[in-house]
């Protein structure tokens, strides 16, 4: 098996990006979005997530979502909203903030996702990777498991119910919902297509920021 960790450098970099578009084709080859997604958690939570060359997620999250929304829109393959997502977020070793920097960097630019369904598909992982960054939050506070902190969001329970919080992160996360709804809001495509993912960034500040 190719050793990532001896590659390094601009030229290397390259060469790693090239290896990556090579493995996650033949994984989809062989077993569709599902198997290019095992592959992803499997060889990329062996690799430092902060190594950008070893490990590059904006070729990998692109070229995922690409196959995905492909697959999802010929009826080739059933691919969850939120299955790549939780592919880089397994890569990353659970760590939510460098894989919401990738969505970012592709959300923000235009000339490399130029298709609307696409942004709005990058849209929908977003809102699951925030929600389950959410989850682990809540969890960590309630001294629960992420099962048990799922209660919360689908819910009346109360965070102030929970005692001293994470501040930062929840005030993160609803920030970044924030930002993300008016991402949505701006695509022009219809309401039905858009609602659905508008309210759950919506829904989520708002439990996030309830008081009772």
């Amino acid at each position: 098996m190719l050793s990532f960790a001896n590659y390094s450098g601009d030229a290397d970099s390259k060469i790693l990006r090239e290896i990556w578009a090579r493995l996650l084709d033949e994984a989809l080859t062989k077993g569709g979005v599902a198997e290019a997604c095992s592959v992803v958690k499997r060889v990329g939570s062996k690799l430092d997530p902060a190594d950008g060359a070893c490990l590059p997620l904006d070729i990998i999250c692109l070229h995922l979502e690409k196959a995905a929304l492909d697959r999802l829109s010929s009826g080739e393959e059933l691919v969850g909203d939120d299955d790549v997502a939780r592919a880089l977020l397994g890569a990353c070793k659970g760590l939510p903030e460098p894989v919401l920097a990738v969505y970012d960097q592709l959300l923000l630019n235009g000339a490399i996702i130029p298709s609307l369904n696409l942004k709005l598909r990058l849209l929908r992982s977003v809102l699951a990777i925030l929600r389950e960054w959410g989850i682990s939050v809540i969890a960590h506070r309630l001294g629960t498991t992420s099962t048990g902190a799922s209660i919360f969001l689908d819910g009346t329970f109360s965070l102030n119910q929970t005692g001293t919080a994470n501040q930062g992160a929840r005030d993160k996360i609803i920030s970044l919902a924030n930002r993300y709804m008016t991402e949505v809001r701006r695509l022009n495509l219809p309401q039905n297509q858009t609602e659905n993912v508008y309210r759950g960034f919506r829904e989520l500040e708002e439990k996030l920021l309830s008081p009772y």
